[in-house]
């Protein structure tokens, strides 16, 4: 009996003891697979006065990325990449005077980014938690002019370049696959064309900024 109490009390001080995150190496080239939700903020004016709107273009990003990291220690840092098509789409009406409507459709976006990050642990799975900041590019369709016809007649295309910024965390689920989870803003700029060919002589400016969540699977090489 006594053998007994002092196996049970053995047992239960080995389970009680914190299990160990077994050391997990960032470093190396990796890429994976995102999928995501974009919802933006593009802001039309006219250079003729006609009533400015807010189209608030959302949709689907489906894409991929590539990147290399440097770990020492709990730090880790590196270069990534990554291109994604998009389905973001919004327009507006503004029947305030003078009636006018404008669209935003995004075909394309990616971005070039540093990645500082530290790696830890969620619950006893090797984590790495990051921030990352760099260039960004989106290429868009714009339309824009009086309310009637829908949609209008005049537009441009336009490939534009900013800044994006976030954060994110890679979760190990297994030996070299990580799954991702991750948030970034991106500015776009603006975009400054003509509404030809209804309207060649009139401009439109638009300014595009989006919030993304994204999840996805990275694949460590």
């Amino acid at each position: 009996m006594r053998n007994l109490k002092s196996l049970l009390i053995t047992t239960t001080a080995i389970l009680a003891l914190p299990v160990a995150v077994a050391a997990q190496d960032w470093s190396g080239l990796y890429g994976g697979i995102t999928l995501g939700y974009g919802l933006g903020d593009a802001n039309h004016s006219f250079s003729n006065l006609a009533p400015s709107g807010n189209s608030s273009p959302d949709g689907i990003l489906i894409g991929g990325f590539m990147g290399y990291a440097v770990q020492n220690g709990n730090t880790v840092w590196g270069g990534e990449i990554d291109l994604e098509m998009s389905s973001l789409e919004g327009s507006f009406v503004n029947t305030t005077g003078a009636t006018s409507q404008g669209v935003v459709q995004g075909n394309w976006q990616g971005s070039l980014r540093g990645v500082l990050g530290y790696a830890g642990a969620l619950g006893n799975k090797p984590t790495l938690y990051y921030a990352t900041a760099g260039w960004a590019v989106g290429d868009f369709d714009f339309l824009g002019g009086p309310s009637v016809p829908v949609p209008p007649g005049g537009g441009y295309n336009e490939r534009l370049n900013g800044w994006t910024a976030g954060f994110g965390m890679d979760m190990e689920l297994a030996p070299n696959t990580v799954m991702r989870a991750e948030y970034r803003y991106t500015d776009f700029g603006t975009a400054n064309g003509a509404l030809a060919p209804t309207f060649p002589g009139v401009t439109m400016p638009v300014d595009v900024t989006q919030h993304a969540l994204r999840v996805g699977i990275r694949f460590n090489f």
